[in-house]
């Protein structure tokens, strides 16, 4: 009774040692994850003051096709020109992977996947992209960093192409 009465007391202390950094990185990203699927349905319905509250104001962009390490302003900017040309924006299959540190442990960054789908104001043409996207977060939980990859010149081929089958 007693060998017993010992073994159940350490299995309880055990039990109560205090959740791993892991375990909390894996907490921080599923809060960055949902953050991160917030921001794409404020880009879909247009509410860019209310997703542009949700990066920091020392925030970098990398937009798709450039090295550049653009500004808060420059990012608010391209989203602006993005729904001055196109509506209807659709983010499909979604997906959200947490990115790692150089030791492959979650550092609460999201890695994003998807497609993009859009009309095209001026044409009515439908566009579609699969797109990429590392998502940084502050202490905060605030967007500190967005770097994007999609093929920006093929939204603007499928135009082209669009409007080249219309003329034929």
């Amino acid at each position: 009774m007693k060998h017993l009465l010992l073994f159940s007391l350490a299995a309880f202390i055990l039990s109560c040692q205090a959740p791993s950094p892991k375990s909390n990185q894996f907490d921080k990203f599923n809060e960055n994850a949902a953050s991160a699927d917030s921001t794409f349905n404020l880009f879909e319905s247009g509410d860019l003051d209310i997703m542009s509250d949700m990066y920091a104001d020392d925030m970098f962009w990398s937009p798709a096709n450039t090295t550049d390490s653009l500004s808060k302003e420059q990012w608010r900017s391209g989203m602006q020109q993005w729904h001055a040309s196109f509506d209807s924006f659709s983010f499909q299959d979604r997906l959200y992977y947490p990115s790692v540190d150089e030791e492959f442990v979650p550092n609460g960054g999201v890695r994003v996947y998807g497609t993009w789908s859009s009309i095209h104001k001026e044409t009515g043409k439908s566009t579609q992209t699969k797109y990429y996207a590392v998502l940084e977060y502050n202490e905060d939980g605030e967007i500190a960093g967005n770097m994007e990859w999609f093929d920006l010149g093929g939204i603007f081929d499928q135009l082209e192409e669009s409007t080249e089958a219309t003329e034929e």
